[in-house]
């Protein structure tokens, strides 16, 4: 059993809650996990500038990258600079049980920051359920209801909202009120220092921005139950997505204002284009999860089998255009497509469905990776010639979610890229595609003249603190770009502890290494998600004490020394 103490939260912050779940697994983050104390007092031990720490002035800029989501453009995802998400989430995790005692001030969250100690995230991973649960109970008790969301969520973030949120607004614009001796401030210095000194968003992917959203979003919560009397029976927000109605039956109108009022209390403001009135005589999507779980062929289907699921999902598709049921589908058929005698046509089939619903992405390297473990009989010559025209297409596009999922495919079933292919990659200036295209080259994987100059213009000090710094820390450590100098990373503060102890950001073997591991995984998550839907249908809450300890301080010293290999 693990001590649930600050050390070991931090630990799994930075071991589970860095890289976004929306990239390959093959993006590591355990060694910055294990040698955290042993990096924090390095970092620690810098001369203050000004009676400060000198980290307080470490400004970086995170990589970025798009993730494709069902009938919406891309989302933009970031991946901070290890060492500013690094003392973010100390803060975070020294201060968690005052954040989370923030948090419950909600009293409406189907989304809230539930703390998971064995699971794939440190944050377990909201479920769209519980949104859907509430509106289906509500539709039985009311006439009608609002739902809304918050524009740009993450994205439109106001920074100096987060004391404002711990505090109160009115506390914490007070100047005596705004040095670093409260958490609140220093959690708003180091938000903005890991995203360029910028005041406005949080990147989209590590569990920190989740966290602090939450704590965010339920100050808006508390502000519209004072403005509406609401409570949990009346209203739910599923991270920034509200379902509210009112309790003496107030105009819906009147409701959308009250919740603009409340999140402009937070500089947020409402989707209009989102923000609706509907009856609760209107159908509700319910149902088709079933429908489709019924068509999911089980043990080794043949061909026609195959070929009768995709079809009947595709009518499910038709029949709930707004819905992204083939990745539902196709999630839990997995094992149906790894083990079907019928591969060769399948695999057409999956890149087909992939062509029409970019969210397939992660799920179909995925079947690949592990049909080719199992069986070993991927149509490798198809899949280069779907590669070699798809990269340059999703190059022009700037997709680039897309691309590091195909390469991270390329690199694991050991197929060369062509040259043409990989060369339009080189005018992207992504951390995570140069990086795993220089691996690929370093393995022989691209043939011809690939020239990495532009992305090598990064291994220097100010690029370990762009948003190239995982190319450039990550190719210097593993040596992936002959006669670079490794001098800029040796020498410089914050990086020369990580690469001290050869702290490493990638390792192209994790994950999907065998169905049974994959399916085993799989089940556990969503036995904890289960739970916590269980939970909030009693009474349409959740109660986060339920999933998580308190702390036991007295423990941290110890618990690290036996623990940190190497500290």
């Amino acid at each position: 059993m693990v001590a649930k103490n600050k050390s070991e939260r931090l630990r799994r912050l930075l071991s589970h809650g860095y890289f976004a779940p929306e990239l390959p697994p093959c993006f590591v983050s355990s060694d910055l996990a294990r040698y955290r104390r042993w990096i924090v007092d390095r970092i620690a031990a810098m001369a203050p500038i000004q009676q400060q720490p000198a980290y307080y002035r470490y400004i970086t800029e995170p990589s970025w990258f798009y993730f494709p989501r069902f009938g919406k453009d891309d989302r933009r995802h970031g991946v901070p600079n290890p060492v500013s998400y690094l003392l973010l989430s100390k803060t975070i995790a020294d201060n968690y049980v005052d954040l989370r005692r923030s948090a419950r001030k909600s009293g409406l969250t189907a989304s809230p920051p539930v703390f998971d100690w064995s699971g794939t995230r440190a944050v377990m991973r909201p479920s769209v359920d519980l949104r859907d649960d509430f509106r289906i109970d509500l539709s039985s008790r009311r006439e009608e209801f609002v739902s809304a969301d918050l524009r740009s969520f993450f994205h439109s973030i106001y920074t100096h909202s987060i004391p404002w949120a711990i505090y109160g607004k009115g506390w914490a614009k007070i100047p005596a009120n705004r040095g670093y001796a409260h958490y609140g401030n220093v959690l708003d210095l180091l938000s903005r220092n890991l995203q360029g000194a910028q005041t406005i968003g949080l990147p989209v992917g590590p569990d920190t921005s989740r966290l602090l959203a939450e704590v965010i979003a339920s100050g808006v919560d508390e502000k519209l139950r004072e403005r509406l009397g609401v409570t949990a029976r009346d209203a739910s927000r599923y991270i920034d997505d509200f379902t509210i109605s009112g309790i003496n039956g107030e105009r819906g109108e009147d409701i959308i204002a009250a919740l603009r009022q409340a999140a402009s209390h937070f500089e947020l403001e409402l989707n209009n284009e989102k923000s609706e009135i509907n009856s609760t005589a209107t159908r509700h999507n319910i149902g088709w999860k079933q429908a489709a779980r019924a068509h999911i062929p089980r043990g080794n289907p043949d061909l026609p089998s195959m070929q009768q699921f995709f079809y009947e999902v595709g009518r499910l598709c038709e029949a709930h255009p707004s819905v992204n049921i083939e990745k539902f589908a196709f999630a839990y058929a997995r094992t149906a497509f790894i083990r079907s005698p019928g591969w060769k046509t399948i695999q057409s089939l999956l890149i087909n469905a992939y062509r029409r619903n970019s969210t397939l992405v992660s799920l179909v390297v995925e079947i690949f990776i592990l049909r080719q473990i199992e069986s070993g009989d991927v149509d490798l010559g198809n899949l280069k010639d779907f590669l070699d025209h798809r990269l340059p297409a999703l190059a022009r596009a700037n997709r680039t979610g897309e691309i590091i999922w195909l390469l991270f495919l390329a690199i694991r079933l050991e197929m060369a890229i062509s040259v043409n292919a990989a060369n339009s990659l080189l005018p992207i200036d992504n951390a995570m595609v140069g990086l795993l295209a220089a691996l690929a080259k370093s393995r022989t994987l691209i043939h011809g003249q690939f020239d990495l100059t532009s992305w090598n213009s990064s291994h220097t000090p100010d690029g370990l603190k762009g948003p190239m710094w995982l190319y450039a820390y990550q190719t210097a450590l593993q040596g992936l770009v002959p006669g670079i100098d490794t001098a800029f990373v040796e020498q410089d503060p914050y990086f020369s502890p990580l690469f001290a102890k050869k702290v490493s950001f990638l390792r192209i073997e994790n994950g999907f290494g065998s169905v049974a591991n994959t399916i085993q995984s799989l089940r556990s998550e969503n036995e904890r998600i289960n739970r916590v839907r269980t939970d909030f249908l009693q009474d349409f809450t959740v109660n986060i004490e339920d999933y998580d300890d308190d702390d036991f301080e007295e423990d941290d010293e110890a618990g690290d020394a036996i623990i940190d290999e190497g500290y």
